[in-house]
């Protein structure tokens, strides 16, 4: 009896592997392959379940039929903007993602990003190695007592609120599809996006890319927060307008960014972002870590498992259902 084909943009876990290897045949690609490579191979491999963590460029309707075998796509990790969910809807393909196997991960790197802003780490270090010995001239920021604006108040955005209740930061929420009063959890809801960037000291994205998220945080935006304020975006590149943060940094007009993701990754103005005032930089890591790479790929593994035994997904990691 034939195996099942799965096909992985990429590595993960071993103990992942091991959930697909006694029913499953299992190739990795290189991540970021370009999309006709991708879907050659889609055809060649005559794929039954595709996993996704690195591509380059969406997962379209092409893509997926290039295999006329696929039953499942899996998401290692949150983010499906890279899957075209309504073509897959269209070919009756169910497509899953790993909503508590990261959160946790992305929350700390969030509060990374604010340290390393706040204490001007990256570039201490720079100097330092340069024999540099910067300590009569140096002053950092304390984040005790600040504002900090979360907008969008999922799984990521509440584990913030939670670890910076230490530092007595006053939080303020800005997401649309909100109850009212937060779920209990000791935060301000704002009306609208502009009354949270007037406000606040520090802004952290946590809404997912949509075309109305897109580019939400543009040249206008920007200039409605204070010049001491940091942008931190954890959640989507394209939810940043990129050139106009360039432009706002090297402005002055805002104080500093730290940024895990891009609106082209690789960026292509990784540069210009690098050079444009006090940034703090990472390649979209701040899901991965050691305990939540082996959360991801099991969780994508056993979605994929249970879809190709014959099972309905679970409803939770389920991303088109009732689509």
């Amino acid at each position: 009896m034939r195996k099942h084909m799965v096909l992985i943009t990429g590595q993960i876990a071993e103990e992942a592997l091991q959930i697909l290897q006694p029913t499953c045949d299992v190739i990795c690609t290189k991540p970021y392959l370009p999309s006709a490579d991708f879907a050659a191979q889609m055809a060649e491999l005559k794929v039954d379940a595709l996993l996704v963590r690195g591509v380059s460029g969406r997962i379209t309707r092409e893509v997926m039929q290039a295999s006329p075998n696929l039953r499942v796509i899996a998401k290692h990790g949150v983010g499906v903007d890279n899957i075209d969910i309504d073509a897959a809807t269209a070919l009756g393909i169910p497509v899953l993602n790993t909503p508590a196997a990261n959160y946790d991960s992305v929350a700390e790197h969030v509060l990374g990003l604010m340290l390393a802003l706040a204490k001007d780490l990256a570039n201490q270090d720079r100097r330092m190695r340069e024999g540099h010995w910067d300590k009569m001239g140096y002053r950092g920021r304390e984040l005790l007592n600040k504002t900090l604006g979360l907008v969008g108040f999922g799984r990521i955005g509440r584990r913030v609120r939670e670890l910076v209740a230490p530092l007595h930061m006053k939080v303020l929420v800005y997401d649309p599809i909100l109850r009212s009063g937060g779920d209990g959890q000791d935060v301000t809801i704002m009306d609208t996006l502009d009354e949270l960037l007037v406000a606040a000291d520090i802004v952290s994205l946590h809404c997912p890319l949509t075309e109305k998220t897109r580019g939400l945080i543009g040249r206008r935006e920007l200039r409605l927060m204070k010049r001491t304020s940091w942008l931190i975006n954890t959640a989507r590149g394209a939810v940043v307008d990129e050139g106009a943060l360039i432009v706002a940094l090297n402005a002055g007009e805002i104080a500093g960014a730290g940024l895990d993701t891009f609106t082209e990754e690789p960026p292509e103005q990784l540069a210009l972002l690098a050079n444009a005032g006090k940034t703090v930089l990472s390649p979209h890591v701040g899901g991965v870590t050691e305990e939540s790479f082996v959360r991801m790929g099991v969780a994508a593994t056993k979605g994929i498992i249970r879809v190709l035994a014959g099972g309905k997904p679970d409803p939770e990691c389920w991303v088109n259902s009732g689509r």
